[in-house]
């Protein structure tokens, strides 16, 4: 009988299925049923953690079993993993129950690939309803002549088949009771209580950093005695109390001073858990070079866009320098640090428009620019008192997807944009056509002794009329086709890089390194073969003069009609930051994260605004959340498990590293690199 844990009830039983599976003629019958049961309440049910203490004590725990093929090959590898964790569990030599005697009542056929008895936790899945959590099971079983209760715990050395429903098991519980024993000790009761444990996700990913098995019994005690100290809490309805300790809109500064009071405990952890612990170090430099290169490369990408459309108002110096400066102070003032915050691609066509509309209107650009940015604060500052960040909680699964995905489409084709635009200038320009006339009218010279007056008179106008032509667009082909290589070739190896964790390749160790340094890798490799490999094909450096002329901007050249006229576009642009920070803010802190330290939408706003402020009035450009960063930012500072759904495998977070050092990093080395750019360019 398959014990399913942590399932609605009422909905369960609802949809009980009790069948009987007839196998082929002259097989046998196979009876299931699957029945919902309740998690151990360790506070009334007080038998949970006596039994933690003195079973565990006596409970055999083996660290990395290896999953090795039977040496009779009518019998599953399943068998040898049970007689491993027997020969452990009946050491002590005061039972007289035989090893076969106990096999016949663990497995349900004589093959020994079928567990009789489990039980196993469900977890919510990804289309809704649940699904069975197969990282870990649980086999109970009564045995008539045993005499005391047996507890056999496994960590497997890999994910492990162990039948239908458990095709990825890293932990493995065995239970043996014997059958006359008090009802609050059956075994079915033992193994609610290894069940509630094992069904904590915290839980499991501490175990598999154990070395002893001593270390390992102790997590498991600190465990039971957290969720019990959890268990006591919850025993006040908290979810009516979060509906009355709601925020409302007339409840001025409430949802600001909510996330100040959620956040600022863990302030200091911010830091330390980017240290301590395992694999943060190693996690924490990895995940500062991926936001380093993730930030800085469209950084320079859109400092050019910005000084063609401003004529050098904006460059490629002033998205360094705001990058910088906002970036340190929302890493270090931020509630929810895992947030990344850049310039971004819908910030440069507003850019655009409040250049159009400042020139249609007479408007001096960078000081209209400057009042938009206040202008905007200001309506932040708004949001953020009268708690509009609430109404995220409207915002489904899928607008969070649909938005990240319009943002990933919009970066596609920009991206896409460029290359054609390389394509257009190097390749299909005026002199690669002459080329190709020239080429064509040689071609056909050498075949024909005489050459066609009218073939002559064209070739001669055509030659006359390129060189009238620009001379900066020569014919250079040979750019377009590098241009395209270097790019596909990023992509190629930063995703083959970021998905070498499937593979059989390496240890797991090695594997997790090569696919945290994927982008930073990928963009070193394609920027040696570029300026390396390929150093005779003429590519022309971005614009970067090295000069930070960074002044206060000259708001008196403003009217006051030209002041409240930005306040329109001020509103505009708010209602863009709203959005792309609040969403970016809840895909970070989706509950699919699992993070542990809440959020703090209100108090992010207030710091978004404050940073614009600043860098409006000094000229610099706009900054907020932004996608896809974001929430990649969490997935780098995240462990993950394995787990097989319907026939597929996909990982999920199991936990994550909430600090705020990896963005503190990674904008000190973009302020490094910024300050060193103009002697590595030449």
């Amino acid at each position: 009988m398959g014990e399913l844990n942590g399932v609605d009830k009422k909905q369960l039983k609802e949809d009980q299925d009790t069948s009987t599976m007839a196998v082929k003629s002259g097989g046998a019958l196979l009876h299931r049923m699957q029945q919902p049961i309740e998690h151990k309440d360790f506070v009334e049910e007080v038998r949970g953690i006596m039994d933690i203490n003195n079973l565990l004590d006596r409970s055999a725990v083996l660290l990395d079993l290896q999953d090795q093929p039977n040496e009779n090959p009518s019998t599953s590898s399943l068998e040898s993993i049970v007689d491993t964790m027997l020969n452990s569990m009946m050491s002590a030599g005061n039972e007289t129950v035989t090893r076969e005697e106990l096999k016949s009542l663990i497995f349900s056929n004589n093959e020994m690939d079928m567990l009789a008895n489990t039980v196993q936790g469900t977890i919510e899945g990804d289309g809704g309803g649940h699904e069975v959590d197969q990282n870990w099971v649980c086999s109970t079983t009564e045995v008539p002549t045993l005499m005391n209760r047996v507890v056999g715990i496994s960590r497997m050395s890999r994910h492990t088949n162990m039948g239908e429903g458990a095709n990825e098991v890293k932990f493995f519980i065995l239970i043996l009771c014997p059958t006359n024993i008090k009802g609050t000790k059956t075994a079915l009761e033992t193994a609610r209580t290894f069940s509630t444990l094992f069904s904590d996700m915290s839980l499991r990913h501490a175990l598999l950093e154990c070395t002893t098995d001593l270390e390992f019994k102790a997590q498991i005690r600190k465990t039971a005695n957290e969720i019990s100290t959890r268990q006591e809490k919850a025993e006040i309805d908290m979810s009516k109390e979060e509906v009355d300790n709601e925020p409302r809109f007339l409840q001025p500064f409430r949802g600001i001073r909510d996330d100040l009071a959620r956040r600022l405990p863990y302030y200091w952890s911010d830091y330390k858990d980017g240290v301590v612990g395992p694999k943060s170090l190693q996690k924490t430099i990895s995940t500062t070079f991926f936001l380093y290169f993730s930030i800085i490369l469209p950084a320079i990408a859109f400092g050019n866009l910005q000084d063609d459309n401003t004529g050098g108002d904006i460059n490629v110096e002033k998205i360094l320098v705001g990058q910088v400066c906002g970036g340190l102070i929302f890493s270090v003032l931020a509630g929810q640090p895992l947030v990344v915050v850049m310039t971004t691609a819908p910030l440069v066509l507003f850019t655009k428009i409040i250049l159009l509309v400042a020139q249609d209107f007479g408007f001096p650009f960078l000081p209209f620019f400057a009042m938009v940015g206040l202008w905007n604060s200001f309506f932040l500052i708004i949001y953020a008192v009268f708690n509009l960040s609430k109404l995220m909680k409207y915002s489904s699964r899928s607008t969070e997807e649909t938005f990240g995905n319009f943002i990933s489409i919009a970066l596609t084709v920009d991206a896409l944009k460029h290359l054609a635009g390389s394509f257009k200038s190097n390749y299909n320009n005026k002199a690669c056509e002459l080329e190709d006339i020239q080429s064509q009218h040689q071609h056909d010279s050498l075949n024909d002794t005489l050459v066609n007056p009218l073939i002559s008179a064209l070739s001669h106008n055509i030659t006359k009329r390129a060189a009238e032509a620009p001379n900066d667009l020569p014919c250079q082909r040979d750019v377009s086709l590098l241009y395209l290589i270097l790019m596909l070739g990023t992509v190629w190896l930063g995703v083959s890089l970021f998905d070498f964790v499937k593979t059989p390749y390496l240890s797991s160790g090695k594997r997790e390194l090569l696919s945290d340094y994927a982008l930073p890798v990928a963009v070193i490799v394609f920027s040696i073969i570029g300026s390396v490999v390929f150093h005779k094909v003429d590519l022309d450096p971005f614009k970067f003069e090295g000069k930070f002329n960074i002044t206060l901007v000259a708001f008196e050249e403003l009217t006051v009609g030209a002041v409240f006229f930005a306040a329109l576009l001020g509103f505009s642009l708010s209602i863009l930051f709203f959005m792309d920070q609040n969403i970016s803010a809840a895909m970070v802190n989706s509950p699919e994260n699992h993070l542990k330290k809440g959020n703090a939408y209100h108090w992010d706003l207030v710091v978004v605004a404050l940073i614009n402020a600043v860098l409006s009035i000094f000229g610099l450009p706009f900054m907020h959340a932004v996608l896809p960063h974001s929430p990649l930012h969490v997935q780098c500072l995240a462990d993950k498990e394995t787990r097989v759904t319907n026939g597929y495998a996909r990982d999920v977070v199991t936990y994550v590293r909430e600090t705020r050092l990896t963005n503190i990093f990674s904008n000190i080395l973009i302020g490094i690199t910024m300050l060193f750019l103009q002697y590595i360019l030449p």
